[in-house]
C-alpha cells in the first residue's frame, strides 16, 4: 500500500513540474507576442528603421529567452536535480548570446540604412561602415567566447579539468602563440584597417592589375568585386606587403582620360567644340572638368588628350568608353583624311 501512495505521489510530483513548465512555455511567450506586437503596431503608424529591425533581429531569439527564464524561476518550487539548473542555465546563457548578436546585426543594419538613404556614400561614411563592421566582428567574437568559457566554468567537472589545464599555460601559449601567428598578424593588420583606413567598404581599387570593388571586410581577409562580378579574396596582410591603388581613398569623384591621335593637318579646335558639345548633354559628366589639349606630338601623329570628370570610377569608366566612341566617329565622317598617316620620302633613283 505504501508503495503505491509513493507511486502515485512521485506520479502527480512530475505531473506538476510537466504542467508548471507548460505554464511557464505559455506565459513566456504571450508576453513575447504581445511585447512584439506592440512593436509592430506602432511600426505600422509610423515606420522606422529601428522598429523593423527590431522585429527581424529579435523577435525569434525572444521566443526561446522569456520562457527559459519562468522555467528557471519555477525551479525553486522543485527539488530538482541540480543537472536541470545547469542545463538551463547553459540555455539562457546560449539564447542571450543569440540575442546580443543579433542586436548587434541590428545595429549594423540601421547605421547602413541611414546611411543608403543619403545621396551615394560619402567617404566619412564608408569609413563609419568599415570601423564598425570591424568592430562588430570583434565584438561578436569576444561574446561567444565568453558564452562558450561562462558555460563551461559552470560545468563543475569540466572547471576542474580547466584548472588542470592551466598549470600548464605557458607551455600552451608559446605553442599557440607560434601556431597562430598568422592569424594574430591578420587579427592586428585588420585593427589597423579598419582605424588607419588604407581601404573601406566600397573603395573602387585596382589590385594585381583587376579593378573590383571592396565588398567586405572580415577579421582575417577582404573581399573585392571586380567588375566582371568575380570575387577576390585577399588576407589582410596582403594590404600591409603589397602596393595597390585606391582610386577612392579620400573621395569617390575621378578625372577620366581619352587619348586620340591624329595628323598634323587636323583641326583640334573643331574636335574641342565637338567634345564640349557631347559632354554637355551627357548625364553621366558631373559638371566640373572637360578638357582637350594637345599633349604629345612626334614624326607621325598628333596626341590629343580629352579629360572629365564623374561622381566615381563606373560613371568614369562608362563615360570614358562613349566619348572615344563618339570622337572617333565624328573624325572618320568629317575628317577621314586627318587620321595618322605613315610618311615616306620618296626614294630617289
Amino acid at each position: 500500500m505504501d508503495t503505491v501512495f509513493l507511486k502515485l505521489g512521485i506520479a502527480n510530483f512530475w505531473w506538476q513540474i510537466v504542467i508548471t513548465f507548460i505554464v511557464c512555455i505559455l506565459l513566456g511567450l504571450t508576453l513575447q507576442w504581445l511585447f512584439f506586437l506592440v512593436i509592430r503596431t506602432f511600426n505600422k503608424k509610423k515606420p522606422t528603421v529601428l522598429k523593423i529591425q527590431l522585429l527581424k533581429h529579435l523577435e525569434t531569439p525572444a521566443k526561446f529567452l522569456l520562457p527559459m527564464l519562468f522555467i528557471y524561476s519555477s525551479f525553486s518550487f522543485f527539488e530538482i536535480h541540480n543537472l536541470w539548473h545547469k542545463i538551463i542555465e547553459a540555455l539562457i546563457i546560449i539564447n542571450f548570446t543569440w540575442i546580443l548578436v543579433e542586436t548587434l546585426n541590428a545595429i549594423e543594419e540601421i547605421v547602413k540604412q541611414k546611411f543608403i538613404n543619403r545621396t551615394g556614400y560619402k567617404v566619412k561614411e564608408r569609413k563609419a561602415i568599415t570601423q564598425m563592421r570591424f568592430v562588430k566582428s570583434v565584438s561578436i567574437f569576444i561574446i561567444v567566447t565568453l558564452a562558450i568559457a561562462t558555460v563551461l566554468w559552470n560545468i563543475p567537472t569540466v572547471k576542474n579539468i580547466g584548472t588542470t589545464i592551466l598549470t600548464s599555460a605557458g607551455i600552451i601559449g608559446i605553442i599557440a602563440g607560434v601556431a597562430a601567428q598568422k592569424s594574430i598578424a591578420n587579427f592586428i593588420t585588420g585593427m589597423q584597417i579598419a582605424f588607419t583606413q588604407p581601404i573601406k567598404i566600397d573603395d573602387e581599387v585596382v589590385i594585381e592589375g583587376e579593378f573590383g570593388t571592396v565588398e567586405d571586410i572580415t577579421l582575417t581577409y577582404v573581399v573585392v568585386k571586380t567588375w566582371d562580378w568575380r570575387r577576390l579574396v585577399l588576407p589582410l596582410n596582403y594590404f600591409n606587403e603589397h602596393p595597390f591603388v585606391n582610386w577612392t581613398f579620400n573621395s569617390t569623384q575621378l578625372i577620366g582620360a581619352v587619348f586620340l591621335y591624329v595628323d598634323y593637318t587636323f583641326p583640334v579646335n573643331e574636335l574641342r567644340k565637338k567634345f564640349l558639345d557631347i559632354i554637355a548633354k551627357h548625364q553621366l559628366w558631373d559638371k566640373k572638368v572637360a578638357q582637350l589639349f594637345v599633349t604629345n606630338t612626334d614624326a607621325n601623329s598628333v596626341e590629343l588628350r580629352v579629360t572629365f570628370s564623374a561622381k566615381n570610377a563606373d560613371d568614369v569608366w562608362n563615360l570614358r568608353c562613349e566619348i572615344r566612341e563618339q570622337l572617333i566617329a565624328f573624325i572618320q565622317a568629317q575628317y577621314p583624311e586627318s587620321l595618322p598617316k605613315l610618311r615616306r620620302e620618296p626614294v630617289l633613283t
